[in-house]
């Protein structure tokens, strides 16, 4: 073995053997009797005051046991590794002194052969029973999930045959044909029968596994063509870093949306005039205040060296490392330059909006009344056993729309509509019964956009369609006032001035 490599072994065994015994002594250690009056919020430990105190949780004697247990492994791995380490280097000097071979080194590669076929097999088992459940999806909440699952399940099962016969005669021969002086190796060219064997049967398999994935997505794709009743349609607006949900308003039609539109009153871009009308006046204003800036730059720079020596004055850091950053940008035409690129931007987006407003065709086919009365949400609900359309949107970067329990995943590209169709078949109630009161089903993000990505993802309610059409009924949409059921209310009446009245009655009829 070479030396250094000896010195790694080496190193390593006297690092766990420090390892083993400190964790020995630090068991010996009664750290969970430190009274609980000596080690408490008022008493922390030192270095921890800001912090809440939290009490230890006590070891179990099972804990301690499989910690040792795992630590025994651990030492018993790297000691047999060192020791056949040695062996095989002393066989080699010995077969230099003696001219004969004491440690066969074919045999120990021929049953570490089966050991090592013998251990993957029961580790494949292993995973299978533990982890099956996992693996073997049958919890889908939508029509086409169940046929995405069997998918799943039949190409596993095939793959694991296979997996299983091809690794058992890899290594089984690896065994059995292993070196020997008394055996001559059999050169075997070319076999047509064989060659047909494994040519023909991988290729009907495939065929046939290739056939079953497009029957399923030929569904999926095409479900709206063979679907006879009423199809919802919502749309899906993705941006950094969340989602927001579309409805169609009382006439049941989603309005028009342009990313040119978008603002910070229509975020999602919607084809209503007034807005666009108000995006437009808006650009103007900011257009003219970033020329503003540029004509006035000189005057920036000497506020900015002015801000700065009283910040240095001050001794304010801080504030003098931001004020330098935007002297230096103000000198090296840094901010010029992206206050430039802001007015090109601005003026680009004018253009585009006015050509659509001077174009009568294209201005009466996209500004229609349809995108008033639409709904933005914060939460997507839907019908049970409805048909389902999600067109996507994205204001800014490639997002990735992923409902895991409904087997549904699409990207989100900037100017590029997508859209998936399914059909939801259980109930938010009826997935608490089997995964417990706090489950939700959510709408997240699979591709990484960010450094929120983690958090982008909105809640999706299956319920029925009257309590669909009752949620709907409570929102209220983008650009108009809806005006809402006016709760009847019981007026009650004085005593006091029943009895008057009835008292003036009388006086009057007498």
């Amino acid at each position: 073995m070479n030396t250094k490599v000896k010195q790694i072994f080496k190193l390593t065994l006297v690092a766990v053997i420090i390892l083993f015994a400190a964790n020995l002594i630090s068991g010996s250690v009664d750290i969970q009797g430190v009274a609980e009056e000596q080690l408490s919020a008022d008493n922390p430990w030192f270095g921890t005051a800001e912090k809440e105190y939290k009490p230890g949780k006590m070891e179990t004697e099972e804990d301690v046991l499989h910690s040792r247990i795992n630590w025994a492994i651990i030492v018993f791995v790297l000691l047999m590794t060192f020791i056949l380490a040695n062996v095989f280097d002393i066989g080699k000097y010995t077969a230099r002194i003696t001219g004969r071979e004491t440690v066969n080194q074919n045999n120990v590669n021929r049953w570490l052969m089966l050991i090592f076929m013998i251990v993957g097999i029961i580790a494949v088992a292993w995973e299978y029973v533990y982890h099956g459940e996992l693996i073997l999806l049958n919890d889908s909440s939508s029509e086409h999930g169940f046929a995405y699952d069997s998918m799943f399940v039949i190409t596993l099962v095939l793959t694991t045959i296979v997996f299983i016969v091809t690794q058992f005669l890899l290594f089984w021969f690896s065994f059995k044909y292993a070196h020997s002086e008394d055996r001559k190796a059999l050169y075997y060219a070319h076999n047509n029968r064989l060659e047909v064997f494994w040519t023909i049967i991988p290729a009907i398999v495939l065929t046939l596994l290739i056939l079953r994935g497009h029957q399923t997505w030929k569904s999926i794709v095409y479900a709206r063509d063979n679907y006879k009743g009423k199809m919802h349609h919502v749309e899906i607006f993705a941006y950094q870093f969340g989602w927001k949900a579309r409805y169609a308003g009382e006439d049941g039609i989603l309005g028009n949306a342009d990313y040119k539109f978008i603002s910070g009153k229509n975020e999602l871009g919607l084809a209503y005039e007034p807005e666009v009308d108000s995006l437009l006046a808006e650009l103007k204003v900011r257009i003219q205040q970033d020329q503003t800036a540029i004509d006035t730059l000189d005057r920036t720079l000497k506020v900015l060296e002015r801000n700065y020596k009283n910040a240095e004055g001050l001794r304010d850091y801080t504030n003098m490392e931001s004020i330098r950053k935007d002297i230096s940008a103000v000198k090296n035409g840094e901010m010029k330059d992206e206050l430039e690129a802001s007015i090109k931007r601005k003026v680009k987006q004018v253009q585009r909006i006015e050509a659509i407003k001077k174009d009568k065709a294209i201005f009466a086919s996209t500004f229609t009344s349809a995108a008033m009365d639409d709904i933005i949400t914060q939460e997507i609900h839907l019908a049970k056993d409805s048909l389902v359309t999600f067109d996507f949107r994205s204001k800014d970067i490639i997002h990735s729309a992923w409902l895991p329990h409904f087997r549904v995943q699409m990207n989100v590209v900037p100017g590029m509509p997508t859209k998936f169709t399914f059909r939801p078949t259980k109930t938010t109630a009826e997935a608490k019964k089997e995964n417990g009161e706090e489950f939700e089903y959510y709408l997240y993000c699979n591709k990484i956009c960010g450094s929120s990505h983690f958090n982008m993802k909105i809640k999706v309610v299956i319920e029925s369609q009257s309590e669909v059409n009752a949620w709907l009924a409570k929102q209220q949409p983008a650009f108009i006032k809806k005006k809402m059921e006016a709760v009847p209310t019981i007026q009650t009446v004085d005593s006091t001035q029943m009895m008057q009245k009835d008292t003036t009655k009388t006086l009057a009829l007498k």
